[in-house]
This record gives C-alpha cells, structure tokens and sequence, in this order.
C-alpha cells in the first residue's frame, strides 16, 4: 500500500513539472493554415478609353465592407442568417484593405491614370470625380459560389454633387476549395472595377462633349 502511495506521488510530481515547464508527451499538432489574397485584373493600357481618360484624378472612398467581415479567418455564409468561419483559411491581409487596395489598382488600370487618390485625400489636392462604394456582402456560400453586393455613387470633385450611382450584384462559381473561391471573389471585384470605370469614361465623354 505504502509503495502504491509513492508510485502516484512521483507520477503527480512529474505531471505537475511537465505542467510548469511547458512539455508535453503529446506531439504538436500540425499547422493546416493556408494564407489567400485578392489578385488585380490584368488591363490592356493601350485601349482608346483608358487614353481618353489617363488625365484624371480619382478620389476613392470612402469604400465601406460590412463589420462581420472583419475578422483574418474566410466568412462562408452556410445560411441566409449563419455565418462560418474557417478554421484554416485566412486572409493575408484585413480584407477591407485589400477589397480597396485592388479596386484602386484595377480602377487605374481600366482608366489609365495614376492618380487614384484613397480616403481620405488632401483637401488641397483637386479631383475630377469621387467615388463612393458601400458593400453589402463580399463572401462565398456553401454551395460553391461567391457575391459581391454593394451600391456605389460617382460625384463631381468640385461640387461634391452626384453624378451617377448604380446598384452592383456580382457572382461567380467558386468551386469548393479556397483557393478557387480567392479567385472568383477577384474576379467579382474586377466586375465591380468594370462596372465603376465604365461609368466614368460615360461621365468624362458627357464632360468632353459639353465643352466643345
């Protein structure tokens, strides 16, 4: 009996030192996380509507995504009111930051200007037009697929007055790895840099004809 009780209090001692010194008999579990970006749209810059259009200045923003998809780890919506997140796949950067850096770049391109000028601009520096875009979902769903919802407004960089505005609905088929779903939610925001800068070259056109 005597032994026994030393026995378990040997084996209490050393459990309470593998506790303190942080080992463990266990091996550690394997890292599966797998780190994803938005990709540009690759434009032809040699196109007639982008040299019609390389003298503007664009001011962009405020771009506005919806708080739930603040977090590092993928939003899948499961449902129309339940929402999942990965437990492996993140985002390499806070998508916010990414869904305004690459609508920049693909706004650049599609207008073949380099002054596409984030909220919030200088004051003192002028702009032909702002743009304002305010997403309402930006994520795939359960079934393969991925949207982008949103609305956006166009004003006049003098007189803050609206010019144009548009409702965006945008989907793609993701298929059913992450590494697709990345890709069709770039290619959702390239519709919506589309959609923005068409609209634009409408706008500079309408301008241009009124001056002569």
């Amino acid at each position: 009996m005597r032994e026994r009780a030393g026995v378990t209090i040997v084996a209490v001692m050393l459990s309470l030192i593998a506790m303190t010194t942080g080992c463990s008999v266990l091996p550690p579990s394997p890292d599966n996380t797998q780190f994803y970006v938005l990709t540009a749209l690759t434009v032809d810059s040699t196109t007639s509507a982008s040299s019609a259009t390389s003298h503007l200045a664009i001011g962009l923003g405020p771009v506005k995504l919806p708080a739930y998809l603040d977090h590092p780890e993928v939003v899948t919506r499961v449902a129309s009111n339940r929402l999942d997140l990965s437990p492996n796949d993140r985002w390499a950067e806070p998508l916010d930051e990414s869904f305004r850096r690459i609508l920049a770049i693909n706004l650049g391109g599609l207008l073949g200007t380099n002054e596409i000028l984030p909220f919030p601009w200088d004051l003192s520096t002028p702009v032909d037009y702002k743009i304002e875009v305010n997403v309402g979902r930006f994520e795939r769903d359960g079934s393969g697929g991925t949207q982008l919802l949103g609305d956006w407004v166009i004003r006049d960089g003098r007189s803050n007055r609206a010019l144009m505005s548009r409702q965006a609905s945008f989907a793609e088929n993701a298929g059913t790895g992450m590494e697709g779903a990345a890709a069709a939610l770039s290619a959702d925001l390239s519709d919506l840099s589309k959609q923005i800068a068409d609209a634009v070259i409408e706008l500079n056109q309408r301008q241009t004809r009124a001056a002569n």
